[in-house]
């Protein structure tokens, strides 16, 4: 498998730097609690596995962990992990780059809640590649990216500093993930900005 490099290495300075701005700010959108009700829907196991990539603050580690106690949160920002840890301490957190990350087996449930937004499409191929691989038999990805007409990428600057974006389709997720996965569940928001939101399921 061919190795691509990281383009997250600016969005994680940011990151670092204004950890607790960015903490505060996603504090007022809420937990995704529906969101997380609806991929453990999807698992009958008792107690699953669950991988969260991007865990950010923490913000959904707490309402997971209502759920299951074998969770793993994932970050690349040292900063957000550092509030994370201190916001949910029962929780496993982890610093790791996606990319290079060495995936446990039998995972039943991943989230990637608005974090691989900041992956191109070859490295979000070669993450579900690897989360493919992973995944127990049965088990699910829940995936919310920003959303446009066609597959693009920009940086975006605010008070914080340039975080890099890339932007997807329904049909580009698709064909990035072939037919290894069944699309159980998509959704699209007209939020701040266009937003979609998936559910795989490995056949």
């Amino acid at each position: 498998m061919k190795k691509v490099l990281s383009s997250q290495s600016v969005t994680e300075k940011t990151y670092d730097k204004a950890a607790r701005g960015y903490a505060e700010k996603y504090k007022n959108i809420g937990v995704r609690s529906l969101d997380v009700d609806s991929a453990f829907g999807f698992v009958t196991k008792e107690n699953p596995v669950v991988l969260e990539i991007g865990c950010g603050s923490g913000r959904e580690a707490e309402y997971i962990l209502t759920k299951t106690n074998n969770y793993t949160g994932l970050d690349i920002s040292s900063g957000m992990l550092e509030i994370a840890r201190e916001h949910v301490p029962a929780a496993h957190f982890q610093k790791a780059d996606v990319l290079h990350y060495e995936f446990p087996e039998n995972i039943d449930i991943v989230f990637a809640f608005a974090s691989l937004l900041h992956s191109t499409k070859e490295e979000l191929e070669l993450i579900m590649h690897r989360v493919y691989d992973s995944l127990h038999d049965g088990g699910v990805v829940y995936l919310s990216l920003k959303r446009r007409e066609e597959y693009t990428a920009a940086v975006v600057e605010d008070i914080y500093g340039p975080r890099k974006f890339y932007y997807y389709t329904r049909k580009t997720l698709l064909d990035i993930v072939g037919d290894r996965f069944e699309e159980v569940s998509y959704e699209e928001q007209e939020r701040i900005e266009p937003w979609l939101t998936m559910i795989l399921k490995k056949k």
